[in-house]
């Protein structure tokens, strides 16, 4: 680990409120210098386009599209919370639900579990400014910050597909139980879903997308203790980029 990793760890511990950190070794690689290979690659500049006139179109089409959606939470929420970061990425994240902050503002993940998001995806050179695509299952907050019920997902769902299959990731990172249930058409709690081999297959849209599950960052900021799990899933990704030539 170098000392830009070990600084971003620290600060992803004092993020959580947390004093004192112990960091983890870092993963045992096949060959020796294989870490280092993967750290200097990470740090390089990702040249990114920005005039991707197709996708931009179509992301236009699916915003029109999403004023016909049949769910209820457009009555009761603000704003349409549609997505933010670079629409040529890779790597795209889907969270659960709009918070109040984002309702408010008509982006996700600007609240303080948004502003965690950024600190932890910072350890492994991950920004929305730079390099990955964030959305959410749900467009409009539900009332209260509860949860997403299942005809509010089964309304949003296919729109949230099809932004999928315009972004075409490589990597599909999913955030919390309810999005990954809901993406993958299981059952299966996080922490199975977490140490599985996943992928978001859909044959009417002729994709199949590996898929990383994590915790929610609001779960972190209600539960600290799962900060080192966080972590070791933080490297796994950072291992997977890497191993895959994503970025």
């Amino acid at each position: 680990m170098n000392v830009k990793n070990i600084k971003s760890f620290v600060d992803f511990y004092k993020s959580l409120e947390i004093s004192t950190c112990i960091a983890p070794f870092p993963r045992s690689f096949k060959k020796k210098n294989q870490e280092e290979q993967i750290l200097k690659k990470l740090e390089l500049p990702t040249a990114l386009q920005h005039n991707n006139k197709y996708k931009v179109a179509k992301i236009k089409e699916l915003i029109e599209e999403i004023k016909m959606c049949k769910c209820d939470l457009k009555d009761v929420a603000t704003n349409t919370v549609f997505s933010d970061g670079q629409i040529n990425s890779k790597v795209m994240l889907i969270g659960e639900a709009p918070g109040a902050d984002e309702d408010r503002v008509g982006k996700p993940f600007v609240g303080q579990a948004g502003q965690l998001l950024d600190k932890m995806f910072d350890c492994i050179n991950l920004s929305r400014k730079k390099n990955f695509y964030i959305t959410n299952l749900v467009f409009w907050r539900p009332p209260g910050n509860r949860n997403p019920n299942e005809q509010e997902i089964l309304a949003c769902l296919p729109f949230t597909k099809k932004h999928i299959s315009i972004i075409k990731p490589k990597l599909l990172i999913l955030l919390g139980n309810v999005t990954s249930q809901s993406i993958l058409a299981t059952n299966e709690g996080l922490n199975v879903l977490r140490k599985k081999e996943n992928y978001f297959i859909d044959k009417d849209l002729n994709l199949k997308i590996p898929v990383k599950v994590i915790f929610h960052p609001a779960y972190l900021l209600r539960n600290p203790i799962e900060k080192k799990t966080m972590w070791n899933d933080l490297l796994d990704i950072d291992e997977f980029i890497s191993t895959n030539n994503i970025i």
